[in-house]
């Protein structure tokens, strides 16, 4: 496939994996016609392995991550499913790295579609592909969008709430130590203090 085509499923569940030389983290988010999801439960990922008619599931043995969707189990508000991919590594972007999407029947493993994303660079993640409703039937589509704030930059575009980490307390201030004056001298030093010189007279 290559970016914006689509192909019509004729099966009722299929299974998307994307794979790459590096590790990938890779999400399914659940959209209405907005384009955004009705709440985070629709927002599927490795923390939330489960949604409606929607599931994540773990790479084994070197195999990427993939999302499957059972069709018939979608609510019908929802209107297509979108699949995303994230670098892992901390830092790490796109670029020299091609993922590719494999789009199969999920009860036989039949490939029905396979693509990879062009040109890649500072982007952090992608909307890989999407799975969406069209004449009462259902279709895939190559997509290949990139973002350069990661999957959190994807699930805040559609409507998912991202907690960001509260950020550090500053240090407080030392307390400045207490001034004290020293007492007046005491004692046989200051009586043996010399009087003072009288003055010459005018």
């Amino acid at each position: 496939m290559t970016p914006g085509s689509n192909l019509p499923l004729t099966v009722p569940r299929v299974a998307v994996d994307v794979t790459a030389p590096v590790r990938l983290d890779v999400s399914g988010l659940l959209l209405t016609t907005d384009g955004k999801v009705r709440s985070d439960d629709d927002f599927v990922f490795y923390n939330q392995p489960t949604g409606p008619g929607v599931t994540h599931r773990a790479g084994a043995g070197g195999g990427g991550d993939a999302i499957t969707v059972d069709t018939a189990a979608v609510p019908p508000d929802i209107d297509k499913i979108v699949v995303t991919a994230s670098l892992d590594a901390p830092g790490a972007t796109f670029a020299g790295t091609e993922p590719t999407a494999t789009v199969r029947g999920a009860d036989d493993g039949a490939v029905i579609a396979t693509f990879t994303p062009p040109q890649l660079g500072t982007e952090t993640a992608l909307v890989v592909v999407e799975v969406y409703r069209r004449g009462g039937g259902w279709k895939v589509r190559a997509v290949g969008q990139g973002y350069a704030n990661g999957l959190a930059g994807i699930a805040t575009d559609f409507g998912v709430t991202v907690e960001e980490p509260a950020a550090p307390a500053a240090p407080a201030a030392p307390a400045a130590p207490p001034v004290t004056q020293a007492p007046p001298p005491t004692g046989p030093a200051a009586q043996m203090a010399p009087p003072p010189m009288p003055t010459a007279p005018p």
